[in-house]
Formats: structure tokens, sequence, C-alpha cells
């Protein structure tokens, strides 16, 4: 009575879904302090240190830590500087006399 079936044989053997595995729990996503801190500190270890001899070096270098403290700022919630400010930041770099002047016509520094 030992009756073989068409699936007993090795080639028509049924497909027997695999049952996967339990997925393991996906870890939380970073903060995103701690996800800026990790860009700064990758960026910073291939920007670190530079060939001086290659000013595309210095350009990557440049770009690469520049957004890096896009990104440490924005997940440190600091406001980005409005037109204004940044035009008055420049003036009172270039003319540090008449920023003195203005800061004191507004009051501040006293």
């Amino acid at each position: 009575m030992n009756q073989q079936h068409a699936w007993d044989a090795d080639d028509n053997k049924p497909a027997i879904p695999k049952i996967p595995h339990p997925r393991p729990a996906q870890a939380a996503e970073p903060s995103e302090l701690a996800a800026a801190i990790l860009v700064g500190q990758r960026m910073l270890d291939h920007y670190g240190t530079v060939d001086s001899s290659n000013i595309f070096d210095y350009t990557q270098a440049h770009g690469g830590l520049a957004e890096a403290l896009r990104v440490l700022l924005r997940a440190l919630d600091a406001k980005p500087l409005t037109d204004e400010e940044r035009a008055r930041r420049s003036v009172d770099r270039a003319f540090p006399t008449v920023a003195a002047f203005l800061a004191a016509e507004r009051g501040e520094g006293q």
C-alpha cells in the first residue's frame, strides 16, 4: 500500500511557504538633535583635515561643514536671520564706527 504520489518525487514537491521570522523591533528614530550631532561628527571626520594644495577640497569642506551647521541650528530650533538682521550684521562688520553710532542711537550697549 505504499502508494507514491506526484509530490513525492524530488522535482515535484509542492512549495511550502516559508513563515517569515518576526521582524526585529524598529529602533526609534533619533531626535533631530541626535541626527544633527551625527551629521556634524561625520562631516568633521570627513572634512576636518583638508589638503591645502587642492581648492576643490576646501570648497567641499566648506559646503559640508556649512550644511552640518544648518542641520544643527535647525535641530536647536534656532530661528533663521531676517534680511534686516543679515544686512545690519553686514554693516556692523564693514563699518564698525557707524555700527557703534547706530547701536547708541537704538540705546543698545549701555
